[in-house]
């Protein structure tokens, strides 16, 4: 905390190390260096460690100037509550307001102000006080040191929760709504015969996926809290949505992950999220009362998507895969394959329908 602003209760502090002053019978030139050793207290978060050492000189100073002039300055009276006086504040300071990682820069002013109190070997019962008040002072010192960094640890990690929590929102109510334009442009352009219209479809493909690429480095950038790394990808976006609103409207879906996540490019995890979006719309209209199971798999090189339904109500009919977001199969298909992967769809033993995709990673 160096650098920190006094506080009222440090000019308080002020106030009760000067009124320790008075109490210790000292008088003149030494009653003053004793005040003007209390006033840095007001400091001790600001320089924590220049009022230990200011504390530390003065509890050595007196007692050497005490033997060479004796006549000049006097030993504390045997009634004095501690001394000397602002020794507590400056080892309290030390211990709980240094910052840096070296442990003996804060521990050595604290151990010489306790050698130097030492030194008034003819006041035994105020040494005694004065060195369990010191060390009382040091214990609530570390206490208030872990205390503050704890609370700092936790502020930042709910900073971070907070970061994330907005980057996926981000993520799913923007990069997913963009990138179906972005593959239909895509589709549009390869479909339409007449050139104007394939090379506006390629400009707002082309637009589009820039946009993208650039909100998917935002989004890296909020999930991580520094910009190193966010270009190597993400892993697949997080499918838990799709399963939240499939149970919502009735089709309960079990998600499981297999292998280990690795960074895929961009496109790759939004056209995932496509297909798995797809392939339930697909169950929740064709398939009535059914159950799924989206299952990801890590593979070397490869990430597998794979989307089961089972059969629904008897009357139900599957006549052909399309999504309630109009994506047909053989556009999906397309995209899958615009991006390097595979589309499979079929029909299963047992009813029901399964479709897989493959990515490269």
């Amino acid at each position: 905390m160096d650098g920190a602003r006094p506080r009222p209760i440090d000019a308080i502090a002020v106030l009760v190390a000067a009124g320790l002053t008075l109490a210790t019978g000292h008088t003149g030139a030494v009653l003053a260096i004793l005040l003007a050793a209390a006033v840095p207290v007001l400091w001790l978060r600001r320089a924590p460690l220049a009022v230990a050492w200011v504390g530390a000189a003065t509890a050595v100073a007196l007692p050497v100037l005490a033997v060479l002039f004796p006549s000049l300055v006097p030993p504390p009276a045997p009634g004095a509550p501690i001394w000397p006086p602002a020794g507590p504040f400056a080892a309290y300071a030390a211990m709980a307001f240094a910052s840096g990682e070296r442990p003996l820069a804060r521990w050595l002013p604290v151990i010489v102000l306790a050698l130097g109190v030492l030194a008034l070997s003819d006041r035994l019962p105020l040494a005694g006080r004065t060195e369990a008040v010191i060390a009382l002072s040091v214990m609530y010192g570390r206490y208030v040191r872990v205390r503050d960094r704890l609370r700092a640890e936790l502020a930042e990690r709910d900073q971070r929760v907070e970061r994330e929590r907005l980057a996926g929102e981000l993520h799913d109510v923007v990069t997913h709504r963009v990138s179906r334009m972005v593959l239909q442009a895509g589709v549009m352009a390869m479909n339409s015969g007449d050139e104007r219209a394939r090379a506006a479809a390629e400009e707002i493909r082309a637009a589009g996926s820039e946009a993208l690429d650039e909100l998917r480095h935002m989004v890296a950038l909020l999930r991580r809290g520094t910009g190193e790394g966010f270009d190597l990808g993400l892993p697949l976006p997080d499918l838990r949505p799709l399963v939240i609103d499939s149970a919502r409207e009735g089709l309960p879906v079990e998600l499981s992950v297999d292998g280990t996540p690795v960074p895929v490019p961009g496109v790759v995890g939004r056209t995932a999220y496509v297909v798995v979006e797809a392939a339930l719309a697909h169950a929740r209209k064709h398939a009535p009362g059914a159950g799924a199971r989206v299952l990801v798999r890590w593979l070397p090189g490869a990430v597998r998507v794979t989307v089961r339904h089972t059969g629904g109500r008897p009357d139900a009919v599957v006549p052909h895969f399309t999504a309630t977001s109009g994506i047909g199969l053989l556009d999906l298909r397309r995209q899958v394959e615009l991006v390097g992967g595979t589309l499979e769809c079929a029909p299963l033993p047992e009813g029901g329908h399964r479709i897989e995709a493959t990515f490269p990673t």
